[in-house]
């Protein structure tokens, strides 16, 4: 099954953390089905993490990776090592990394092919921001970022992509359901058109989600699921929306 609803714990977490978040998670959360679930952690969390939630199908993975495999490269960290850690999945080009950090499509590209050299689901972030909402430039961008990331692949086994409006993440504003829906459709048809040898798992909504408002986003047709960030930070929360995807889908 593809990971369908993802925690992103940006710089957030303790010892301290981890074990009072898996004691609020797992006395919430009322599915039997864990295993389209993700946590990704601030790395050096990563061991604690897994040991706190045990062999539970909860999969565990990185919020980042290097775009080079090893060498001149202080502070950062590989796909190799990540997966060494015994992770599945990573974060790529979230808007914060665009924006703080500089991240070009081309380097993302290359994150995208150090995943997929190591057996990793990438996860795609893609989304614009509010001037060019404003513009009703969603979509153009949105297909830019996709086919700059892509191109230069020739193959790759699995990718997720998530919808990130940069204009919502932590705002508590989000666009119509039906717009997140129409977009990932959108999403959906150029993966599949234009790069058929990519093999997209699932198109997932990310910015403000919250157990208020999943119900409304995840009864839709083409909106798989959530990359959840604030939100995820609560146990108890995180478990609601949890419970609400295993519903519903």
């Amino acid at each position: 099954m593809s990971l369908r609803l993802i925690a992103n714990w940006k710089l957030n977490g303790s010892i301290e953390f981890n074990n009072q978040w898996a004691e609020d998670f797992f006395k919430n959360f009322s599915s039997k089905n864990s295993k389209s679930i993700g946590i990704a952690p601030v790395s050096i969390y990563i061991g604690h993490l897994k040991k706190v939630i045990g062999d539970c199908g909860i999969e565990i993975g990185a919020q980042n990776i290097c775009d080079k495999e090893f060498g001149e490269r202080t502070g950062e960290i590989s796909a190799s090592m990540i997966k060494d850690m015994g992770c599945k999945f990573s974060l790529i080009g979230h808007s914060e990394r665009r924006t703080f950090f500089h991240e070009s499509n081309k380097i993302i590209s290359q994150k995208l092919n150090q995943a997929n050299n190591n057996s990793l689901i990438p996860i795609l972030c893609i989304g614009e921001t509010a001037e060019e909402n404003k513009r009703n430039k969603t979509y153009d961008v949105l297909e830019s970022q996709i086919n700059e990331a892509l191109r230069d692949l020739n193959q790759l086994s699995s990718i997720i992509i998530a919808y990130e409006p940069v204009w919502a993440i932590g705002s508590g504003k989000i666009p119509s359901p039906e717009e997140i829906n129409s977009i990932h459709k959108m999403i959906k048809d150029v993966v599949q058109s234009r790069f058929p040898k990519i093999g997209l798992k699932s198109v997932l909504y990310g910015g403000s989600v919250n157990s208020d408002n999943a119900s409304s986003l995840f009864v839709l047709e083409h909106i798989d699921g959530a990359l959840v960030g604030g939100a995820s930070l609560n146990g108890k929360e995180f478990a609601q929306i949890a419970n609400i995807l295993s519903e519903l889908r």
